[in-house]
């Protein structure tokens, strides 16, 4: 009966009801439409292009840069290693010309010290007890040739020099008992300690034929 009423009185305001809508039944929004994508111009193309372009070139120059920075680290390790062979062959060299000369050295020494040792056999051979200067400079030559044996590392020559002043010491004291027999008997066994110490020392080490 309520509802009659309603209906009635809207009815006479003139107003027409309106069916309540269901949720079925709710309008559909349409979605909002897109602007449409424009093609690149040909100036972009381009300008893409040349982008890439730069890009390729630039990674190539940062290629050969890396190469042409591995190539002098290459050259400068092969610099270094040359001039450490060239120093190394420089001190070997100069090592071979020092033990040279101390070997010549020595030769000059033994042949001198020899040569005393004749000069007072000499004398003690006509019964004469006066070689104590020549005993001396046989010992000084046989000395300074027993050092250069010993800074050049000739073992065998330092052995038959060091063999030999204990021979030239002997003589000496035989000189000083008036023991001519002794005393050139001990000279004698010197003499063959030093040609034996003569003959090392003419052959030479290897280290004295580098460069040679």
């Amino acid at each position: 009966m309520t509802g009659w009423l309603s209906l009635s009185l809207t009815l006479l305001l003139g107003q027409t009801p309106s069916p309540s809508a269901t949720p079925d039944e709710a309008p559909l929004v349409e979605p909002a439409a897109q602007p449409a994508q424009e093609a690149p111009t040909v100036e972009e193309l381009e300008r893409t292009a040349r982008e890439l372009e730069v890009k390729k070139l630039r990674a190539q120059v940062e290629l050969l840069q890396a190469e042409l920075e591995a190539q002098q680290t290459a050259q400068q390790e092969d610099q270094n290693r040359l001039q450490s062979l060239e120093q190394q062959d420089a001190t070997e060299s100069a090592r071979a010309q020092s033990l040279e000369a101390l070997r010549q050295q020595r030769l000059a020494s033994l042949q001198s010290g020899y040569r005393w040792m004749v000069t007072a056999d000499q004398i003690l051979e006509e019964g004469d007890f006066s070689v104590g200067p020549a005993l001396t400079y046989a010992r000084q030559d046989l000395s300074e040739a027993l050092a250069t044996a010993a800074e050049s590392g000739w073992g065998d020559t330092v052995r038959f020099i060091d063999s030999a002043l204990y021979r030239l010491a002997a003589a000496e004291q035989a000189v000083a008992q008036r023991d001519i027999y002794r005393a050139r008997l001990n000279l004698q066994d010197a003499g063959f300690e030093l040609r034996t110490a003569w003959r090392f020392s003419l052959q030479r080490s290897s280290a004295t034929l580098v460069n040679q």
